[in-house]
């Protein structure tokens, strides 16, 4: 049977994704919004052939997780500012939302201190964010071939899109655990350390 400790562990675990899991109002709308806001100030730009707008999605009202980002090539832009553009439509559900609820649940269960929990939530959280933004900028980088931004050979134009899906698929679940364990056990070590000395 599994020692005490590590079945409060668990139930505490289960409680957090329970509670968290709950649609609360205004609360996912909130976290898309972050990050609409932080993306458009890491890659929007004044200047440069490249144009990136975080813009609402069409589904929004009934999928609050859902983001829309507009990308265009200036340089096949008219004068008025008309021309084709790139819509990339990503689901923050599962890139950002499931695993940043998935570290939070991980980090508040492990028995650490309160203050090194809080501690250690804000940088794993911050961590998770810096994640999430690379992949809105793979993901950018990909779509932008499609006008004229990027240059990808047939090989990497055809496999492109499979592999965003697989990076996609394996980071959200394996980036939560991963730093996890980089943010929560590292200093738990430090802590048993100085109180043996």
């Amino acid at each position: 049977m599994p020692p005490p400790r590590l079945l409060k562990a668990m139930a505490v675990f289960v409680c957090i994704i329970v509670v968290l899991s709950i649609p609360w109002p205004g609360l996912q709308e909130t976290y898309v919004a972050s990050l609409r806001m932080i993306g458009t100030a890491l890659f929007s730009r004044d200047h440069g052939l490249r144009e990136v707008a975080f813009i609402d999605h069409p589904e929004q009202v009934t999928r609050p997780t859902m983001m829309r980002i507009e990308i265009a090539n200036r340089g096949w832009l008219n004068m008025d500012g008309s021309g084709p553009v790139r819509h990339l439509d990503l689901d923050a559900y599962g890139i950002a939302w499931l695993p940043s609820l998935l570290l939070t649940a991980l980090i508040l269960a492990t028995p650490n201190p309160w203050s090194l929990k809080i501690t250690t939530l804000l940088w794993g959280l911050f961590i998770m964010q810096l994640v999430v933004m690379l992949i809105f900028a793979i993901s950018i980088w990909i779509d932008s071939s499609e006008i004229g931004l990027v240059k990808l050979s047939p090989f990497w134009k055809a496999n492109s899109s499979a592999a965003l899906v697989n990076i996609i698929t394996h980071v959200r679940i394996a980036a939560p655990v991963i730093i996890w364990v980089l943010v929560s056990f590292r200093p738990a070590k430090k802590q048993i350390a100085l109180r043996n000395t």
